[in-house]
């Protein structure tokens, strides 16, 4: 059997033959427990790991001073976007005809009033010339001074709240008897400002009263829809900030506050619903896009390091200390749930020690390299 010849590219070469040499003043050896504390007692033994200058420069190691530090810690929370029903509108026919005239269509930009179909309806054209003729009808008893002013009046008003039943406003029902006769088809407004999310009819369909013609919906402001585990529960209340974060839009917030919080508990998930109202002005959030909701909980100044400060060896969580410069001896940790990038210190360090806050990876590989078959070595 033949095996492939492997290819280095002459930089890639170079880099990895420059690694091998600053390495090559790389070491470990057994330490006795280290020194950090008065009183300490490492029950592990760690091994130091020694490292040149250059090695370390490569590497990233930086050294941190354990102090307390205030954080304000979050509750993640998988949710949902989803559309805010009260700016959610279906807008169906007030009035049986056919539709002679659709103004908008899906994808559609609509302001308050604006008039997005026409129908044709005979029971809009009957209650139409009832308020036409019930309007010339008092103002010609007006001029005449007859004492049938009231009666006419009372007929008037009969047919103004037949309009209203039909949806018009009484703005436009005082517009309606100087309107042209031509302008005699039923107008469907919208009811608000939004963009058509879909429309039901096509000009010349039949409708009856109540049939679908379009909805609207306005997308500047929407709800997102939380599920918390019973657990946390006492970490939720209303008008608590939050911050929707998603991969779509990497580094943005979209920021609200828990308007509702479900009384009722979801047996089967053991979680309950939260909904946050979230501010959208550019439209970038969509319903149905799955975010992660961090819900604010109060500032708390602990003792923590960071994440990437902690490494597992031998199934334990380690620290390494700096004892001389370029050598270090890791040493067992006990840290709390992270914090915003940050572990709380319960154990293994104390406020005013220094550690390796970066390059921990490097000093594990350097640590476990006779694991890997290497043998134990060490360069002066």
């Amino acid at each position: 059997m033949s095996y492939p010849r492997l290819k280095f590219k002459p930089a890639v070469l170079a880099l990895m033959l420059a690694a091998l040499f600053l390495f090559s003043g790389c070491g470990r050896t057994k330490s006795s427990p280290d020194k950090a504390g008065p009183g300490e007692k490492d029950e592990h033994a760690p091994e130091q790991v020694s490292l040149s200058q250059e090695a370390m420069a490569l590497a990233g190691i930086k050294i941190m001073t354990l102090s307390p530090r205030t954080i304000k810690p979050e509750l993640l929370v998988p949710a949902e976007v989803v559309l805010n029903p009260r700016a959610y509108y279906r807008l169906t026919a007030r009035v049986p005809g056919r539709v002679e005239e659709l103004l908008v269509y899906q994808g559609d930009r609509v302001r308050p009033g604006q008039v997005v179909a026409r129908l044709f309806s005979l029971s809009y054209l009957e209650s139409l010339t009832e308020l036409r003729l019930a309007a010339e009808r008092l103002e010609k008893l007006t001029r005449q001074q007859s004492p049938e002013q009231e009666t006419a009046r009372a007929l008037l008003e009969s047919a103004r709240e037949k309009l209203r039943l039909l949806g018009l406003s009484d703005k436009e029902i005082e517009a309606l008897p100087g309107r042209p006769s031509a302008s005699s088809l039923y107008e469907v407004l919208s009811p608000a400002s939004g963009q058509v999310v879909s429309t039901s009819v096509y000009p010349g369909d039949t409708l009856e009263t109540g049939s679908l013609l379009m909805e609207i919906a306005a997308f500047d402001r929407l709800w997102i829809e939380g599920q918390v585990q019973e657990k946390d529960l006492g970490l939720v209340s209303p008008g608590q900030e939050a911050i929707a974060r998603t991969g779509a839009y990497p580094g943005e917030e979209f920021k609200g506050r828990v308007t509702f919080i479900s009384p009722v508990l979801d047996t089967a998930t053991r979680t309950l619903k939260v909904r946050v109202e979230a501010a959208n002005p550019d439209g970038r959030l969509r319903p149905g896009m799955y975010v992660d909701l961090a819900l604010s909980l109060p500032e708390m100044t602990i003792l923590a390091v960071p994440e990437e400060a902690v490494v597992e060896v031998d199934g334990r969580k380690t620290i390494f200390i700096p004892r001389a410069l370029g050598v270090f001896v890791g040493r067992e940790i006990q840290t709390g749930p992270p914090v915003k990038g940050w572990l709380p210190v319960i154990a293994g360090l104390e406020n005013g020690q220094e550690f390796v806050a970066a390059g921990a990876f490097m000093l594990k590989a350097e640590l476990l390299k006779p694991t890997l078959g290497e043998g134990e070595h060490h360069h002066d």
